[in-house]
């Protein structure tokens, strides 16, 4: 079917028991207005036995669009392949995908089909229903008469309904696809499911054609402290590993933690707390090289990949970090409250310690809890660990 063809989808039927609840698809007029999670759906990674059965044809599409994640095609093409696939599960009369623009902000319009009868202005710039679904990192199912802010959207569009869709990246929600219907009704909970499993499965067409756009590369960065995320840093962590193995180099992995976070946290807020991390964060990433990968692995622990790195040359970065960070005037709300921290260190080795990258996380993080636990303000490396198992 062509992508400018009318009504986009097969224009199939949907059975009476796929229809969602009455009041929250009837289209009428209420006094109330929903706050956005009402409109959420919740969907699960896996399918129903019944949605299998009964929806067989569509759990086909989504198949058949998983072998065609090898293709190398061009950033639209790969937008318009999936809202093709996505006609195929539901029938839709127009769509919209956006994707966030880091710069900028915002969210930007990159593809969209059978609008010729909306005004440009009014979907062009990104509308509310992006920034619903990316806050909540669900489907949505929005209808009208339940919230001003969402009727207004679907007015500019001609439409009654929308599933809005997150597109996600390593973990990251880079924008939406939305699609909307004129009459009521015409998406169910269970599209939602279906096509929630598509999205997930589009990640790795996504991820590798705008690879060159700067998607992956936000999608990709952790939002407070501008480090690479943690799933950056396990895809990042298997190409070092890859690489020395080749190269018969060895790979030092760092893993910090900042000393009494949760204690400065209930004393000066979580706005303190984040500035904190952000600080710490440029630490960590000051003098690095090119080669090095620092990320924020969760909460206040970080990991540095070292490639290249000798476990003395690991030592010595390590203790630089830790010596910066207690130097360091950390500013708890005004330039009269200073506060002095420390961070723990723990450091794991490839090839000495471990050949597995799954071990070498474990044995960093092992070498972390003793740097905490023996008193803190500490650089300690897994083999000292194991030197005190043996001696005890």
């Amino acid at each position: 079917m062509s992508a400018h063809s009318g009504r986009t989808g097969k224009g199939m039927s949907v059975p009476a028991t796929h229809k969602p609840e009455p009041d929250m698809n009837s289209g009428s007029a209420t006094n109330a207005s929903l706050p956005p999670e009402r409109f959420v759906v919740e969907v699960f990674a896996e399918l129903a036995p019944d949605t299998v059965k009964s929806r067989w044809q569509e759990v086909n599409a989504i198949l058949r669009f998983s072998m065609l994640s090898g293709l190398h095609l061009q950033p639209e093409a790969t937008l318009n392949m999936l809202c093709d696939f996505a006609a195929e599960i539901v029938s839709y009369d127009r769509a919209l995908v956006y994707f966030w623009e880091e710069d900028e902000e915002n969210a930007r319009i990159r593809l969209a089909r059978n609008v010729e009868d909306c005004a440009p202005e009014s979907y062009t710039q990104g509308n509310l229903l992006n920034f619903w679904a990316m806050r909540h990192n669900r489907p949505m199912l929005v209808t009208r008469g339940h919230n001003p802010q969402a009727d207004a959207v679907l007015e500019c569009m001609n439409s009654a309904t929308a599933l809005v869709l997150p597109l996600i990246v390593g973990s990251r929600t880079i924008g939406t696809m939305q699609l909307f219907a004129e009459s009521n009704g015409a998406f169910t909970h269970e599209d939602a499911q279906l096509l929630w499993i598509l999205a997930l499965v589009s990640e790795s067409q996504v991820t590798r054609d705008f690879s060159n756009e700067g998607l992956v590369r936000f999608a990709f960065t952790d939002y407070l402290t501008g480090l690479k995320t943690r799933g950056y840093f396990e895809q990042q962590l298997d190409l070092e590993l890859k690489r020395a193995e080749r190269k018969k180099s060895p790979v030092a992995l760092l893993m910090i933690d900042i000393d009494f976070f949760k204690k400065l946290n209930d004393q000066y807020g979580h706005h303190v707390g984040d500035q904190v991390l952000r600080d710490v964060a440029s630490i960590l990433g000051k003098d690095m090289r090119e080669i090095d990968t620092v990320a924020r692995y969760g909460g206040e622990e970080f990991v540095i990949i070292l490639p290249e790195t000798s476990a003395t040359g690991a030592v010595q970065v390590a203790q630089r970090l830790r010596r910066g960070v207690a130097q360091a005037k950390f500013f708890a709300g005004s330039p009269l409250a200073v506060e002095h921290i420390s961070i723990s260190v723990g450091v794991a080795m490839y090839p000495s310690d471990t050949l597995y990258k799954s071990e070498l996380i474990e044995y960093a993080d092992a070498a972390l809890y003793a740097a905490k636990s023996t008193g803190r303000n500490r650089v300690v490396m897994y083999p000292e660990i194991e030197k005190e198992r043996e001696a005890s």
